[in-house]
């Protein structure tokens, strides 16, 4: 079967949760971002690759903790290093208790590896506001000192 082929089939079979993580980044919604989806590399097919960042994004299963997939999931992390793309991996999980902070983690990515905040395309589409940079390299305040009652 052809890698194009493939991946519509995957695209047609995606999760709930890649479902969802589609939403945010279809039509440059991720900040002017453009995703991907099943891009074909190699042997390999990307949930969602960012041409411009060369940042591929997974969300795995129970199934990737297993040590056969594991041991894959290693090996194609080498690969992608080797492209000169970085990959991030998130549990379904993670998506589900916490869609802003992975949302957030993706797009620091983004802006680390291109040194765009956003993207001027498809403004109107932008569903995701990108805080001001320096806020984020800015070490919060230290809590106060707790005393311990002796």
């Amino acid at each position: 079967m052809n890698p194009t082929a493939v991946a519509r089939r995957l695209r047609r079979d995606q999760t709930d949760e890649e479902k969802e993580l589609w939403r945010a980044f279809k039509a440059g919604r991720l900040a002017g971002f453009k995703f991907r989806r099943q891009h074909p590399l190699g042997k390999y097919f990307l949930d969602f690759f960012c041409p411009a960042a060369r940042l591929s994004i997974e969300l795995d299963g129970f199934q990737h903790g297993l040590p056969d997939i594991m041991q894959r999931d290693e090996a194609r992390a080498r690969f992608l290093a080797a492209e000169g793309i970085e990959e991030l991996r998130f549990w379904n999980h993670q998506w589900h208790q916490n869609r802003d902070g992975i949302l957030l983690d993706i797009w620091a990515a983004l802006h680390r590896r291109t040194g765009s905040v956003k993207m001027m395309r498809k403004e109107w589409n932008h569903r995701f506001v990108p805080p001001n940079p320096e806020q984020l390299l800015e070490k919060p305040a230290e809590p106060p000192m707790c005393r311990s009652r002796s």
